[in-house]
């Protein structure tokens, strides 16, 4: 298994949300890494996909060529397909946004589908802030991105989440959604209705979705969620960073 993250930065385009500075991404980058390697991983099964020039530990960094010059969010399906396309990974992975962080070891749990990931309480929608993949899926993402390209021209997709593009094509193709499983929400559990998702996780919880130091951090905190060695490789490497914003997840 590997430990994907994708980020493309410098795009044309202005999208909502907070705009990430190249200090403020490269401290996040360094957290994920000390902590993915205090939890067992190799430096080289750790993935970071980037146009940014970063380096760190023996991580292995992608150069992709298909960037989605008009929604930075979009790069997630436009990363995992090129991923996929070139066989640059051909094994099950493990993508998840740089905010996501795993808590406890975890193996590629075990699902039916091409696609494993967790939904909001609500279960009305998929959440893709953390996804496992498995290269099977390949079409899937295709789609996905030939949508996205397809129509780059509208204008509410520049303002639009990529969560929203995956929802939505997996409604409208009914013949794909029994590629997607829904896997234990401990894979998962987010700021947004956290109570909720925490009591529904699995224990030990595998994955956290947070910015440290803010609000929902805390939350994660007061549930014993957050050990000191985690604490530690946030005070090293993101609290000297100012100027957070808050918002959920």
């Amino acid at each position: 298994m590997k430990n994907v993250i994708i980020f493309q930065d410098f795009i044309r385009e202005k999208t909502y949300g907070h705009s990430w500075h190249e200090q403020e991404l490269f401290a996040y980058f360094r957290a994920q890494v000390d902590n993915s390697i205090r939890l067992g991983w190799r430096p080289e099964d750790i993935v970071i996909c980037t146009n940014l020039q970063f380096s760190y530990k023996g991580v292995t960094i992608l150069k992709l060529n298909d960037i989605c010059q008009y929604n930075k969010y979009f790069n997630k399906q436009y990363g995992i397909a090129e991923i996929l396309r070139r066989e640059l990974i051909t094994e099950p992975f493990w993508f998840h946004d740089f905010d996501d962080w795993q808590l406890h070891p975890f193996v590629f749990p075990t699902f039916d589908g091409d696609i494993g990931l967790c939904k909001y309480i609500d279960f009305s929608q998929w959440n893709t802030g953390s996804i496992f993949v498995k290269p099977s899926s390949l079409d899937i993402w295709e789609l996905i991105v030939e949508f996205m390209k397809m129509n780059e021209n509208h204008p509410e997709l520049l303002q639009t989440g990529d969560e929203n593009i995956f929802n939505f094509m997996y409604h409208q193709y009914p013949e794909i959604q029994h590629r997607f499983s829904w896997i234990d929400t401990s894979y998962n559990v987010g700021v947004t209705q956290f109570k909720e998702r925490y009591e529904r996780a699995t224990k030990p919880v595998a994955i956290g979705a947070f910015k440290p130091f803010s609000d929902g951090y805390n939350r994660f905190k007061n549930a014993n969620l957050i050990t000191k060695d985690l604490e530690n490789i946030f005070k090293e490497h993101i609290f000297k960073i100012k100027n957070y914003e808050s918002y959920e997840h």
